[in-house]
């Protein structure tokens, strides 16, 4: 290594310890004693997929508040639910502390949201039996196609799909149910989630167009928006080490975008 690249390489350490040490402070992070609890939903790998151990459990947004409450001195309880709509309806009425989840407009009106984590592309699932080939054959009359209720890719696709009818599906399980089934000809959603789910549907496929991205950041309800600057601390010293893309790795997450949203 040349000098040039120590001298690199050595500030690099530098700033991350200095980040690191901000976000490690004895202040306490949340405004209430006991653990940490990060609202996560099932079958994502942006959220948590459940394996037979806590050892083979993984999830960005499960791995992130884990990570968390140890940095900071916490317990740690992940409370998990069937959907994303049910972390937000806990998250609204402080069941949970933390959410990770698509930072939209609107729900900037109910939460304080980080400065984004991920960018995900978003896109179809389309079923095996079904004779789908390109976007232009998404919105066509007769066609159904899935989404998850509460999500924010359901408000989102009812602007953009005139023809096709749209069908809500009460959670993942469901949603890969109806497909196997042929109740629906795709699903939409984050890419990260459409990967999950094609693992276990065979024939089935992820259309490689892209109808838009969510931008993934760390969430909680505006009351406790102090908690916010420390968390964002907190991401830029897991960036600069490292840690955040062994996360994302570990979770075996698909389809994220090649450059972070911007705040």
């Amino acid at each position: 290594m040349n000098l040039l690249k120590q001298y690199k390489y050595g500030w690099a350490l530098v700033l991350a310890a200095i980040l690191y040490g901000c976000a490690n402070t004895s202040s306490p992070l949340l405004t209430k004693s006991g653990p940490l609890k990060m609202g996560v939903y099932k079958g994502s790998p942006t959220s948590i997929v459940q394996g037979k151990t806590i050892e083979d459990t993984r999830g960005v947004g499960y791995e992130l508040g884990r990570a968390l409450a140890n940095d900071f001195d916490y317990a740690y309880a992940p409370i998990i639910f069937d959907k994303n709509a049910d972390v937000l309806a806990a998250a609204k009425q402080g069941r949970v502390d933390m959410i990770f989840t698509n930072a939209t407009p609107e729900r900037l009106e109910d939460f304080a949201f980080s400065n984004p984590v991920l960018k995900i592309e978003k896109g179809y699932l389309l079923g095996s039996q079904r004779g789908i080939l390109s976007l232009a054959d998404i919105d066509i009359s007769g066609r159904k196609i899935g989404v998850s209720e509460g999500s924010s890719s359901q408000k989102e696709l009812s602007k953009i799909i005139k023809n096709a009818q749209i069908i809500t599906t009460s959670s993942t399980t469901s949603a890969i149910a109806m497909l196997k089934a042929g109740r629906i000809d795709a699903f939409s959603s984050n890419k990260a989630i459409l990967f999950e789910m094609s693992d276990s549907i065979p024939g089935s496929r992820v259309l490689a167009d892209v109808i838009g991205y969510e931008s993934m950041a760390i969430g909680v309800p505006k009351d406790r928006a102090a908690a916010i600057p420390k968390v964002n601390l907190w991401i830029d010293s897991m960036n600069t080490s490292g840690k955040l893309a062994e996360i994302v790795t570990h979770s075996g997450l698909r389809g994220v975008a090649p450059q972070i949203a911007k705040p």
